[in-house]
Protein backbone atom coordinates (compact mmCIF):
# COMPACT_ATOMS: atom_id res chain seq x y z
CA UNK A 1 0.00 0.00 0.00
CA UNK A 2 1.12 3.78 -0.88
CA UNK A 3 1.36 6.46 1.79
CA UNK A 4 -1.02 8.85 0.30
CA UNK A 5 -1.10 12.82 0.55
CA UNK A 6 -4.28 14.13 -0.12
CA UNK A 7 -3.85 17.78 1.22
CA UNK A 8 -0.62 18.35 -1.40
CA UNK A 9 -3.42 17.01 -4.13
CA UNK A 10 -5.57 19.63 -3.10
CA UNK A 11 -3.32 22.47 -2.63
CA UNK A 12 -1.98 21.86 -5.42
CA UNK A 13 -4.38 22.48 -7.35
CA UNK A 14 -3.98 19.00 -9.33
CA UNK A 15 -6.27 17.27 -12.41
CA UNK A 16 -7.13 14.70 -9.72
CA UNK A 17 -8.33 16.55 -7.13
CA UNK A 18 -10.91 18.77 -9.10
CA UNK A 19 -11.65 15.53 -11.19
CA UNK A 20 -13.11 13.98 -7.85
CA UNK A 21 -16.66 14.64 -7.11
CA UNK A 22 -18.11 12.09 -4.61
CA UNK A 23 -21.85 13.49 -5.42
CA UNK A 24 -21.57 12.65 -9.24
CA UNK A 25 -20.04 9.33 -9.09
CA UNK A 26 -20.32 5.84 -8.40
CA UNK A 27 -18.93 4.12 -5.56
CA UNK A 28 -19.68 0.48 -4.50
CA UNK A 29 -18.18 -0.98 -1.49
CA UNK A 30 -16.68 -4.32 -2.79
CA UNK A 31 -14.36 -5.26 0.55
CA UNK A 32 -13.85 -3.94 4.01
CA UNK A 33 -10.75 -1.44 2.46
CA UNK A 34 -11.62 -2.05 -0.96
CA UNK A 35 -14.21 -0.08 -3.65
CA UNK A 36 -15.54 0.29 -7.03
CA UNK A 37 -15.56 3.65 -8.00
CA UNK A 38 -16.66 5.66 -11.21
CA UNK A 39 -16.27 9.34 -11.88
CA UNK A 40 -19.07 10.88 -13.77
CA UNK A 41 -16.93 11.47 -16.86
CA UNK A 42 -15.51 7.83 -17.07
CA UNK A 43 -16.81 4.65 -18.76
CA UNK A 44 -15.36 2.85 -17.26
CA UNK A 45 -14.90 1.68 -13.02
CA UNK A 46 -11.57 1.08 -10.98
CA UNK A 47 -10.92 -0.96 -7.81
CA UNK A 48 -9.67 1.60 -5.17
CA UNK A 49 -8.21 -0.26 -2.04
CA UNK A 50 -8.13 2.91 0.54
CA UNK A 51 -7.56 2.91 4.39
CA UNK A 52 -6.64 4.60 7.42
CA UNK A 53 -3.16 3.86 9.00
CA UNK A 54 -2.92 5.97 12.13
CA UNK A 55 -3.31 9.60 11.19
CA UNK A 56 -2.57 9.05 7.42
CA UNK A 57 -3.75 7.08 4.43
CA UNK A 58 -2.64 4.18 2.34
CA UNK A 59 -4.36 3.07 -0.72
CA UNK A 60 -4.39 1.98 -4.43
CA UNK A 61 -5.97 2.06 -7.65
CA UNK A 62 -6.16 0.06 -11.14
CA UNK A 63 -6.22 2.91 -13.03
CA UNK A 64 -3.41 4.34 -15.42
CA UNK A 65 -3.40 7.68 -13.13
CA UNK A 66 -2.51 6.36 -10.19
CA UNK A 67 0.40 3.63 -11.72
CA UNK A 68 1.78 6.53 -14.03
CA UNK A 69 1.37 9.61 -11.41
CA UNK A 70 2.54 10.45 -8.21
CA UNK A 71 0.41 11.22 -5.59
CA UNK A 72 -3.49 9.48 -5.30
CA UNK A 73 -5.66 9.48 -8.37
CA UNK A 74 -9.38 10.97 -8.71
CA UNK A 75 -11.02 7.97 -7.58
CA UNK A 76 -9.00 7.70 -4.64
CA UNK A 77 -9.39 11.67 -4.19
CA UNK A 78 -13.33 11.16 -4.86
CA UNK A 79 -13.38 8.58 -1.52
CA UNK A 80 -11.38 10.44 0.63
CA UNK A 81 -13.97 13.42 -0.44
CA UNK A 82 -16.67 10.95 0.04
CA UNK A 83 -16.12 10.08 3.54
CA UNK A 84 -15.39 13.82 4.46
CA UNK A 85 -18.64 14.96 3.56
CA UNK A 86 -20.38 11.65 4.90
CA UNK A 87 -21.83 10.56 0.91
CA UNK A 88 -23.44 7.62 0.64
CA UNK A 89 -22.61 4.70 -1.54
CA UNK A 90 -24.87 2.61 -4.11
CA UNK A 91 -26.48 1.04 -0.85
CA UNK A 92 -27.38 4.01 0.55
CA UNK A 93 -24.47 3.23 3.23
CA UNK A 94 -22.69 6.03 4.42
CA UNK A 95 -18.65 5.92 2.73
CA UNK A 96 -16.21 4.78 5.55
CA UNK A 97 -12.86 3.83 5.16
CA UNK A 98 -11.40 1.61 7.38
CA UNK A 99 -8.79 1.78 9.80
CA UNK A 100 -5.68 -0.02 11.01
CA UNK A 101 -7.75 -2.37 13.90
CA UNK A 102 -10.62 -3.23 11.08
CA UNK A 103 -7.68 -4.76 9.13
CA UNK A 104 -6.41 -6.80 11.99
CA UNK A 105 -10.26 -7.89 12.98
CA UNK A 106 -9.99 -8.58 9.22
CA UNK A 107 -7.18 -10.86 9.68
CA UNK A 108 -8.04 -12.53 12.98
CA UNK A 109 -11.61 -13.59 11.48
CA UNK A 110 -10.51 -15.06 8.13
CA UNK A 111 -7.78 -16.86 10.01
CA UNK A 112 -11.28 -18.53 12.52
CA UNK A 113 -12.63 -19.07 8.99
CA UNK A 114 -9.88 -21.05 7.73
CA UNK A 115 -9.80 -23.36 10.58
CA UNK A 116 -8.05 -21.24 13.11
CA UNK A 117 -8.96 -20.93 16.65
CA UNK A 118 -8.97 -17.83 18.36
CA UNK A 119 -6.96 -17.65 21.61
CA UNK A 120 -7.45 -14.98 24.69
CA UNK A 121 -5.51 -14.57 27.36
Amino acid sequence: MTPLDFEAARDGGGDSWERSDPDAATIARMHYDEWCVRLADADESHVVTLRHEGSSYVGECDCDGFKFHSGPCAHLCTLRKAEFIDATDVRGERVRLADDAETADHHVERAMADGGTEVRR
